[in-house]
């Protein structure tokens, strides 16, 4: 669950904010729990970044949540992303596509 948060997260679907009292995510399907987004921040995997615009009118602020750089680096570790380093190679290396046969002259 931590990592669908993490990868929500890195795409920019995901907010918080509060309303009498009481916190809230707002994310796109998977829905990512306040829960989730505590645990996360508990272990400076993200954070907040105020302000973001509100949802509507006279709404409370929302906040975009972030990763931190150790939530960057553990999200590539999930995704078994190789870190690019000085001598890193590229992840997928161009082959040339195979020659079509000649085809065949048609009769008419």
């Amino acid at each position: 669950m931590q990592r669908t948060a993490l990868a929500e997260i890195a795409c920019g679907h995901v907010t918080a904010s509060s309303a009498l009292g009481r916190e809230f995510t707002r994310s796109r399907d998977p829905r990512v729990l306040m829960s989730t987004l505590r645990a996360l921040e508990a272990r400076e995997l993200a954070e907040r970044a105020f302000p973001a615009a509100s949802a509507y009118v006279g709404g409370p602020p929302l906040a975009r949540v972030r990763l931190t750089p150790a939530g960057i680096t553990a999200l590539a570790s999930a995704l078994d992303i190789p870190s690019a380093g000085a001598n890193a190679s590229p992840i997928a290396v161009p082959r040339a596509l195979p020659l079509a046969a000649p085809s065949a002259p048609r009769s008419r």
